[in-house]
């Protein structure tokens, strides 16, 4: 019970050394303020950015999607390589003829980003070419219209499935855009379908929320080869399977098929989303170590700060350590006021950053051009945040608290005597006295 009474004691005699101390209090908890902030911010926007990220994962298959790349042949058959006719319109046809396990198949011939005309206004934004099955791979939702269908791709219609991005900046005012036109490489497509906007994952969305995946459009595969590419090349291809258990007999029968229309050469791989989920991890992980290692070193920039601080107030109030000490004061009730002092600063330092974060956050959410929806507040980063501010204040307040209690009371009441003394003796010696 007496040390509660000994620590309430110590904390309300350090808020009022705080309190009269405003500026000098300030100052020590800004590195806490900064620390603090920066942490909770960051880990905000990284959450956000990979929640997106998983997000899109989901929307395009999850784990039943497996992706096929070209790659180089290995150096065995490097020396006939050159027989291989490459990722093709073939491998599709290929695929579906003989793989019954695939759901959906589908190329992607990936156009990049390009320039969208319409109305007078131009905006870039990504065009792939597809087939009808991306529909049953993607989970995306159409607004207004359809998806490209078989009759689109036989007879290399003009027609494009725009997202939202495109549908907002080009067409303003305009809730359905279907059956509009626009220009990409001076080749005119008539607008067939319209995606919803991909749905806002944060506790706020920038003026313009739009993220990666309604910056999408889509044309037909063979409209895309013949109008761009010039061939039957794609640059990869997607693939849905009817399920987890098919996947290892599916990826043995998309081996055995492109083997076999590649003519033996392995200039293509396989990639599945669970490889896609560990890179995913992996970076998750990288970010979190690097950012909790510069907020970190920050917080702990800060709790030096605060010791520095709390020294010079020690040697600014010996005078008054005396008088308590000499009035029947113990050294841990010394020592408990001045580490109250220091765990007050950087407790304030810790709150005052969580609202900190809460502006930044808010702040970067609409400074994020076109960006990615930042996440829901990191609780746990706000939460470790403060406890480490807290921990970081108590450590810094340990050395002085400990130095101001170990004071001889004599010593510390001689040394404001004897300074007074010397300030007198030099006033009379400036004035002439003999």
């Amino acid at each position: 019970m007496n040390l509660i009474v000994d620590i309430y004691a110590g904390a309300s005699n350090g808020m009022r050394e705080v309190w009269s101390n405003k500026v000098r209090t300030l100052l020590s908890m800004s590195g806490i303020i900064l620390g603090v902030a920066a942490l909770v911010s960051m880990v905000g926007i990284v959450q956000g950015m990979l929640g997106n990220m998983r997000a899109s994962f989901e929307r395009s298959g999850g784990v039943l999607r497996l992706e096929v790349y070209p790659r180089e042949a290995p150096e065995s058959q490097q020396h006939i390589a050159g027989i291989s006719p490459g990722m093709t319109w073939r491998d599709i046809v290929a695929i579906e003829k003989a793989i019954p396990l695939a759901d959906y198949v589908t190329p992607i011939v990936d156009m990049g980003w390009e320039s969208f005309i319409a109305n007078g206004r131009r905006e870039r934004a990504m065009l792939h070419g597809v087939t009808p099955d991306l529909a049953g791979i993607k989970n995306r939702k159409l607004n207004y219209g359809r998806f490209i269908a078989d009759t689109d791709v036989d007879s290399k219609s003009p027609v494009i499935v725009v997202g939202s991005y495109i549908a907002d900046d080009l067409f303003r005012n305009m809730e359905n855009v279907v059956g509009q036109q626009l220009r990409v490489r001076r080749q005119v497509y008539t607008i067939i379908g319209q995606f919803e906007p991909t749905a806002s994952r944060g506790f706020g969305r920038s003026r313009r929320g739009w993220n990666y995946e309604d910056r999408m459009n889509y044309i037909p595969a063979t409209t895309a080869m013949s109008r761009y590419k010039g061939d039957d090349g794609v640059n990869r291809i997607e693939i849905l399977a009817s399920s987890v258990e098919a996947m290892p007999d599916l990826m043995s029968q998309i081996n055995n098929t492109l083997t076999q229309t590649h003519r033996g050469i392995k200039d293509f791989e396989i990639r599945t989303q669970d490889e896609q989920m560990e890179e995913l991890k992996k970076l998750e992980n990288s970010f979190t170590y690097s950012l909790g290692g510069i907020a970190g070193i920050s917080l702990i920039v800060g709790g030096i700060g605060i010791m520095n601080v709390m020294l010079a107030s020690v040697s600014e109030r010996i005078r008054e350590i005396g008088v308590r000490k000499a009035i029947g004061a113990r050294g841990h009730d010394i020592f408990i006021q001045f580490l109250a002092e220091a765990v007050v600063i950087s407790i304030l330092g810790g709150l005052f950053g969580l609202i900190a974060s809460v502006g930044l956050l808010t702040l970067a959410q609409d400074l994020i051009p076109k960006g990615e929806n930042i996440s829901n507040m990191p609780v746990t980063a706000m939460f470790y945040g403060f406890l480490f501010s807290s921990l970081i204040g108590l450590a810094s307040g340990i050395y002085p608290a400990m130095r101001a209690s170990r004071l001889d009371p004599i010593d510390a009441l001689r040394y404001g005597v004897t300074d007074a003394v010397s300030r007198y003796l030099q006033a009379l010696d400036a004035a002439g006295r003999p």
